[in-house]
């Protein structure tokens, strides 16, 4: 387990988090602006999260189609 500690509006945050998803996660914080080592703002959090939650609705979609596909595909 590894911790990720974060402030958001003056709020500090501590996170354990698997390994690997706590990479994944620091990354992606680093990549949208969101600060370890200092404040940031609540906005870019939500706007992260609401990325975060397009990202599955897309794989969500995916995943239907290709199990459509597969089931298509297994009537023939």
């Amino acid at each position: 387990m590894k911790k990720i500690v974060f402030t958001i509006a003056g709020r500090r945050l501590e996170v354990d988090l698997e390994d690997d998803f706590a990479e994944y996660v620091s990354t992606d914080f680093k990549n949208n602006d969101i600060a370890l080592d200092r404040d940031n703002d609540l906005s870019k959090l939500l706007q992260l999260y609401l990325k975060s939650r397009h990202k599955e609705f897309q794989s969500e979609e995916q995943i239907k189609i290709l199990l459509n596909q597969i089931k298509s595909s297994n009537e023939l």
